[in-house]
């Protein structure tokens, strides 16, 4: 028996219980973020006091009948402020969310199983991160969750406002109960 099994047991079986593929009000909800957006913000780096700029861009679509993906790309710009040095970041990433049932604006990360393959969802307990999205009028908030070696925790929270001309955008990255980083930028829709 794998570490931590009767923990991912149950974090697969309630996933499973919650997530309901037939809400179409779910949709509504995240309908209005569907789009590309780029721009960029500055990153401050607490512990060491330092501020990055950052190159965001970030798109929003359409997952099965009633989830969203989420893709974002930043590029944190070098210490002279440069995208051609070698100290430039480029970071990737993309996301599904499909809703959870009975909670109308609550969305939890979609399991990456297939028609072939076993459905795998995070364990926090061996350092995989948990996320989930809670939509509420303009914004829409993302968690990432996850235990360190040493059993503390690392909290990640993405806020994308909508706005007039696109959206902004808030981060922030706990450890334990302190603050290591924080970021805002502005992001314009590009379509």
């Amino acid at each position: 028996m794998t570490p931590g099994f009767p923990i991912r047991a149950f974090i697969v079986a309630a996933t499973l219980l919650v997530i309901n593929q037939g809400t179409a009000q779910a949709n509504e909800l995240v309908e209005k973020f569907f789009g590309s957006y780029v721009g960029s913000g500055t990153a401050d780096i607490l512990r060491t006091k330092q501020k990055e700029v950052r190159d965001l861009d970030v798109t929003v679509e359409s997952f099965k009948e009633d989830g969203f993906t989420l893709k974002w790309i930043t590029v944190i710009r070098g210490a002279d402020g440069d995208r051609t040095g070698a100290d430039v970041k480029r970071r990737e990433v993309e996301e599904h969310f499909a809703p959870v049932k009975d909670r109308e604006s609550l969305y939890v990360l979609a399991s990456e199983g297939g028609l072939f393959h076993k459905s795998e969802l995070p364990n926090p307990l061996l350092g995989e991160a948990v996320r989930w999205a809670a939509v509420e009028g303009n914004d829409m908030t993302v968690y990432s969750l996850a235990i360190s070696e040493s059993g503390g925790s690392e909290l990640q929270v993405y806020r994308r406002t909508l706005t007039a001309k696109g959206m902004d955008i808030k981060f922030m990255r706990l450890q334990d109960e302190s603050i290591q980083v924080r970021m805002q930028g502005t992001l314009v829709r590009t379509k």
